[in-house]
């Protein structure tokens, strides 16, 4: 006899479906039912018959599947004792419902395994929450190749695929393509998150920004994983998301149990755009921590304006000219330390240099301190260099395979931390580092792909992230108050799960303004603005060469968490007091930005929009930004979306204007002072702004009057 149940938000409803002795179904996801539908009425129009050329008994498609039985899919876990491989035999279900949560029990006599499933979807934004655990409850050891995070079975009309590839500096490039018959799979081995992320959808083929059904699923994890789309030749399909387990990493003993990382999901009936607006409040209110909340301060990081050549006294002149422009916190990057002048020395040293810094850090805090700012600093606590004290002290504790040779990546290697004594040495280093000076910050960095993904001498790359995250849970509950970006060579490891410890992510090494207004879009899908960091760059950029002017740079970087790359004592007195300038703006808008409901959308003249729209919709910042050449002579309207139709506004044009444009501007004179508009208006007819040349962005606040 079947059993069903069901969970609940304010716009959606799931049900499953279970008979007792095998994994459920996923009946329904979709927008809510009435409370009073009949869930066995709705399950009868649910049901697949047999056709020709099957098993006698059809095999569902079940949340949990597993082959040898008939299901000729993939399968969600794998698992066998070493003497005696054979399939999981299920022999039991249970299913309970507690308030939003469905907890799944399943056991199997053949091998002897307890697989627990937790479902929980939250009430307020419909984020669904998936969990899964494994059990070795027989007696003998059992190899673990499988345990997937989520196995959700989607509408064959879910018929296309947007993914994500990357690389360093060229983060989260978005690919939508139609599903492929079979399977499409990608697979991240690099021991981080990944330059591609670990968020992929699959959607209707009229999906877009505001509309079409879009399911969105997001792994927690921040190490080696697999996404998955299946199709079968039946016509169903399945999004599947799993950490990547070597041959031989997991060796389940008699009574020891395995976690998967865990899998978020949205399915937004409203474009990419309904994503999130259900991922920010989830990430805001069930995810980050304490210190990612409250005013978001204006960073200065050392890198790109002074990189290893620096001294004592230069810093100090740095600091007090970037308390002139507005800046709130000095991070000082890489070279601190002792003997590091280059890339290739010194990981693994964490105390201060003391030829740069004969009395340590405390004078350059002071200073900083004194201007008004807190004080940051630059770490890579997992690496060492092989020329450093460390290594030449304990060459073993690195990550190596035994008796072979040790490959480098930027002239450094990976720390076994997954080994106790190399974790409490770290954790050591960096409690004495924190409480010898006033340190508010760190930017916490991961420069290099793990290989060989060893932990003692073990297949072993789950085992190093699990102790990463142990490492920085110790650090955090030594220093609560101490913010930590999460930094990987840019956005390599960035996910929820290391969102749980850190205040903050570094998007991209690129401060190139064009590719961060893709680059900070995409990590928007998920992530909510405060936590991404968005700084200003040089002129021309470091990375890309381009030379973009200072309006422009500013506020692609106010919509983030806004930060300052480029030497203000390098800037002309127009760069310098356009930078001071949106700085104060940021500064003024900064509670909307990081608390109001952020939207994308694309301009029919191949410009790039986003607003920040209060919760209450009374006031809104719009960033509309030209990329390239327009197609048409005459601009588009601007539309802004989601302000109340029945409200009235004024809106105004934020000064500086493109200077670029200024020629096309007599018209709109009214609205440096503001214009009213009704909401409706705004929405549907638009403001139809001069044609912007390239390289230009437009500032638009919008605020209820009635």
């Amino acid at each position: 006899m079947q059993r069903h149940e069901r969970i609940d938000s304010e716009r959606l409803t799931l049900v499953l479906a279970a008979d007792g002795t095998r994994p459920p179904t996923l009946m329904y996801f979709g927008k809510r039912l009435p409370d009073a539908q009949d869930l066995t009425e709705l399950e009868t129009t649910q049901a697949i018959g047999w056709r020709e050329s099957t098993p006698d008994v059809q095999p569902p498609q079940t949340i949990l599947p597993t082959n040898g039985w008939g299901w000729m899919g993939e399968a969600a876990v794998r698992v066998h004792a070493a003497e005696a491989p054979a399939p999981i035999r299920w022999s039991s279900c249970e299913m309970q419902r507690h308030d939003n949560e469905i907890e799944i029990a399943l056991r199997a006599d053949v091998p002897g395994v307890l697989v627990n499933l937790n479902w929980a979807l939250d009430a307020k934004t419909g984020i669904l929450s998936a969990r899964a655990t494994i059990e070795n409850t027989g007696k003998k050891p059992l190899h673990l190749s499988q345990l997937v995070s989520l196995y959700l079975p989607v509408s064959p009309q879910m018929s296309e695929i947007l993914a994500f590839e990357g690389d360093w500096s060229r983060e989260l490039q978005p690919s939508r393509f139609a599903a492929p018959p079979g399977l499409w799979r990608r697979v991240n081995r690099t021991g981080r998150t990944g330059f591609a992320g670990s968020t992929f959808l699959t959607l209707e083929p009229d999906a877009g920004d505001f509309s079409g059904a879009v399911t969105a699923i997001h792994l927690a994890w921040s190490g080696n994983h697999e996404l998955t789309v299946e199709t079968l030749p039946d016509g169903r399909r399945a999004m599947i998301a799993s950490a990547l387990l070597d041959d031989g990493e997991v060796i389940l003993a008699p009574g020891e149990t395995l976690a998967a990382p865990s899998a978020y999901v949205c399915r937004s009936l409203d474009g990419f755009n309904g994503v999130s607006d259900a991922f920010h409040p989830f990430v805001r209110d069930n995810i980050l921590p304490a210190t990612a909340h409250g005013a978001r301060r204006v960073h200065f990081n050392s890198w790109e304006s002074v990189g290893f050549e620096f001294n004592e006294a230069e810093l100090l002149d740095l600091a007090d000219c970037c308390a002139a422009i507005g800046v709130e916190r000095f991070v000082l990057d890489d070279g601190w330390f002792k003997g590091r002048r280059n890339d290739t020395t010194s990981l693994g040293d964490w105390s201060v240099d003391a030829g740069l810094f004969p009395n340590g850090l405390h004078p350059l805090i002071k200073r900083v301190h004194d201007r008004g700012m807190d004080f940051g600093l630059w770490v890579e606590p997992e690496m060492v260099s092989p020329d450093s004290d460390l290594y030449r002290e304990h060459p073993d504790w690195c990550i190596h395979a035994p008796g072979d040779h040790r490959p480098t990546m930027r002239n450094q290697l990976w720390l076994d931390i997954a080994r106790d004594d190399v974790r409490v040495h770290l954790f050591n280093q960096l409690d004495t580092l924190l409480r010898t000076y006033d340190i508010a910050y760190l930017k916490w960095d991961c420069n290099r792909f793990q290989f060989p993904a060893m932990a003692a001498g073990r297949p072993g790359s789950s085992a190093t992230v699990k102790a990463t995250y142990d490492l920085l849970d110790r650090l955090k509950d030594a220093h609560p108050n101490t913010e930590i970006e999460s930094c990987a060579s840019g956005g390599a490891r960035i996910d929820l799960e290391i969102l749980k410890r850190t205040s903050r992510v570094w998007p991209s090494d690129t401060t190139d303004a064009i590719e961060r207004l893709r680059i900070q879009r995409w990590n928007g899908l998920v992530l909510p603005p405060e936590i991404l960091g968005a700084h200003v760059g040089p002129y021309p950029n470091p990375i890309t060469g381009r030379k973009l002017g200072m309006d422009f740079r500013a506020r692609v970087a106010m919509f983030g968490h806004m930060g300052v790359e480029v030497d203000p004592r390098t800037l002309s007195d127009q760069e310098r007091s356009s930078l001071t300038h949106h700085i104060a703006l940021y500064k003024q808008h900064r509670n909307l930005i990081h608390s109001g409901r952020m939207i994308f959308w694309a301009l029919p003249d191949g410009g790039d929009a986003r607003a920040v729209i209060s919760n209450d919709r009374t006031e809104a910042l719009v960033l509309a930004g030209q990329t390239a050449v327009a197609e048409n002579g005459l601009s588009a309207p601007l539309t802004i979306p989601g302000l109340n139709s029945a409200a009235t506004y004024r809106v105004r044009l934020v000064e500086p204007w493109p200077a670029v444009v200024a020629r096309r501007t007599e018209h709109l004179t009214g609205l440096k002072d503001g214009l009213t508009f009704s909401g409706a208006a705004l929405t549907s007819v638009g403001l139809r702004l001069p044609l912007s040349d390239p390289e230009t962005a437009w500032l638009i606040h919008v605020q209820r009057v009635g």
